[in-house]
């Protein structure tokens, strides 16, 4: 169909090949609209005006009680019978165009966000639970639930899905993709060193779009996709920290408040600035529902050598020197 449509618009066709093609276009409104966008592409190189196309007179020889105006503009320019190669070639880039454009339609559905300091929970339309955490955002696809369950996720979010054996839900995660039946699991995108997957519940396949590596990770399980792409690695999970942000339980033992801090600027949304000297501090406790005044009182407590410089709103500055005990 490319090459008829290239020696239409290349004005090769002869006069019956011509009548049946318009024909065709009459009866195939997809026919004429892909006629009419291919030849804005060729309208680039023709400074002509002709038109090569009119339904309404073409439709009038067909059928003669038409009352049906369509008029199909088409700008063309001289071409010759070795022109049709180089039409048919600018009918594929078009062609290509147009197919992506088509992609990213189906790939803009709704959107879900979160709030830059706060938790919004949501219900997709399979059922599935999600929580995005501060300044997170999932986009659906446009046929999320009919023909695919596949989303886009930026940020952090915890997913609890709901089994399907037909449809997988699939998440494009930066450089990883993750593909599910139904299980539960916290993923972000804004780990320090790339994409961090935490497993809870059943099983889950966590795959580099870079390298095309996969690991299947279980419950009780962790994975981690460096920022390139390129570097993927499981290992056991060594605590639940990763979900205080929803929880607000932070459990440590033994934890070098470097470490702390890291898990208070996810779950309370804070920035928190530190001498370098206090992060080796090794701290032993558990939090539950505590707020961050709470938390900051405690290590302050624990660490005479810890000094709470200043705390306003979401700006936490820590001093003080290295602990030896």
């Amino acid at each position: 169909m490319e090459e008829l449509v290239a020696k239409y618009l290349a004005n090769e066709l002869n006069t019956s090949e011509r009548a049946d093609f318009e024909s065709q276009l009459i009866q195939d409104e997809k026919l004429r609209l892909d006629l009419e966008a291919y030849a804005k592409v060729l309208d680039l190189t023709s400074n002509e005006d002709n038109t090569i196309f009119n339904a309404d007179t073409a439709w009038n020889k067909v059928n003669e009680r038409t009352k049906e105006t369509k008029v199909v503009k088409i700008q063309r320019t001289n071409f010759s019978f070795l022109k049709v190669a180089a039409t048919l070639l600018v009918l594929a880039v078009a062609g290509y165009f147009i197919y992506n454009s088509t992609l990213n339609q189906e790939a803009e559905g709704t959107e879900l966000a979160s709030v830059p300091h706060g938790i919004k929970e949501f219900t997709l339309p399979d059922g599935s639970l999600v929580k995005l955490n501060a300044n997170a955002k999932l986009t659906l696809s446009k046929s999320f639930g009919d023909s695919n369950r596949n989303v886009i996720l930026s940020g952090e979010a915890n997913f609890d899905i709901v089994r399907d054996e037909k449809k997988p839900f699939i998440i494009e995660a930066g450089n990883s993709t993750v593909k599910v039946l139904g299980t539960s699991f916290n993923l972000t995108t804004d780990a320090e060193d790339g994409v961090e997957l935490d497993v809870t519940e059943g099983l889950v396949e966590f795959s580099s779009t870079i390298t095309g590596a996969k690991e299947q990770v279980a419950k009780g399980q962790s994975a981690k996709l460096d920022k390139t792409g390129k570097v993927l690695q499981k290992k056991e999970m060594k605590d639940t920290n990763f979900s205080g942000w929803w929880t607000r339980k932070l459990e440590y033992d033994d934890t070098p408040l470097s470490e702390v801090f890291k898990d208070l600027e996810d779950t309370y949304w804070v920035e928190v600035d530190y001498n370098e000297a206090i992060g080796a501090c090794p701290l032993t406790s558990t939090f539950q529902g505590a707020t961050i005044e709470d938390v900051i009182k405690t290590i302050v407590a624990t660490f005479p050598e810890v000094k709470l410089v200043s705390f306003k709103e979401n700006q936490i500055k820590l001093d003080g020197k290295a602990c030896y005990h």
